[in-house]
């Protein structure tokens, strides 16, 4: 958070049936590699109204509020219910010296033909055996999927999303590679996102899950989450152990020592 960050506050006036807001908060601005910067945050639906298919508009401005390149992306969770959050991170293509500042708000119709309002299905789904560790810059999260309902889970997805101690959203990873799931089934996942070694920075990861309906619907499952795990600290293991080069010297021999006389007679008293 090392530059200045703006958190967007937008109505959503264009969008008519909206009556209420949305806002975009725990933002940040890091380098995460490759001296680019990402802009990551949390948009919070307090509109009113229930939202299914989404984008997120995101703008990188320069010192100036001069803009230096703007980015649509697709929501990270299939729903964005009233009450919920989605989360987004872009990474931009130019250089950090150019970017100081991010903006993010919801895509409009104009920008995003298939925008959709509708209710999520409940589903029942657990997630288990969760790992997150760091070695350095490298984040390794992973996770049990299990599938509890009698409907059929399709093309799960895992959002990840990585915060600092102070909940600010440092970067979020969209986990698509999870078999269908029937009744009872599970599968997992494991994957390594790239974050700053910085301990106060990455302080925990919230998992969420989502999925479509196997019902005729298939309509998007309400997303499971499970909040706040800890980062642990792994420390690296050498690739190799050290082996001695060559041989220690062998001993050369001892002389053997020469005869002993024997003694002489003594004379016999």
């Amino acid at each position: 958070m090392k530059k200045r960050l703006v958190a967007a506050v937008f109505g959503l006036a264009a969008l008519a049936a909206f009556a209420g807001t949305c806002a975009v908060v725990n933002v940040s601005l890091t380098s995460l590699s490759g001296g680019n910067e990402t802009f990551a945050g949390e948009l919070s639906n307090s509109s009113g109204v229930n939202i299914l298919e989404h984008k997120f508009k995101v703008t990188f401005l320069d010192s100036s509020n001069n803009v230096v390149e703007t980015q649509t992306q697709d929501g990270c969770l299939r729903s964005l219910q009233d009450g919920t959050s989605d989360f987004f991170a872009a990474k931009s293509t130019s250089s950090a010296s150019t970017t100081s500042t991010g903006l993010a708000r919801l895509a409009n119709f104009a920008e995003d033909p298939n925008f959709k309002i509708g209710t999520v299905v409940d589903g029942d789904i657990t997630i288990s055996n969760i790992t997150v560790f760091r070695v350095d810059d490298e984040l390794t999260i992973g996770a049990k999927i299990t599938n509890n309902s009698s409907t059929s889970l399709i093309d799960p997805v895992a959002c990840l999303v990585v915060r600092s101690d102070d909940d600010r959203v440092l970067t979020v990873v969209k986990f698509v590679d999870i078999n269908n799931l029937d009744e009872d089934e599970n599968d997992t996942f494991s994957t390594t996102v790239t974050v700053p070694d910085d301990d106060a920075l990455v302080d925990h990861v919230d998992i969420y899950v989502d999925g479509l309906s196997g019902s005729t619907s298939g309509a998007p499952v309400r997303p499971e989450s499970d909040t706040d795990n800890s980062v642990s600290l792994n420390t690296p293991t050498p690739t190799r152990t050290p082996t001695v080069t060559g041989t220690p010297p062998t001993a050369t021999n001892t002389p053997a020592p020469t005869d002993t006389p024997a003694p002489t007679a003594t004379p016999t008293p």
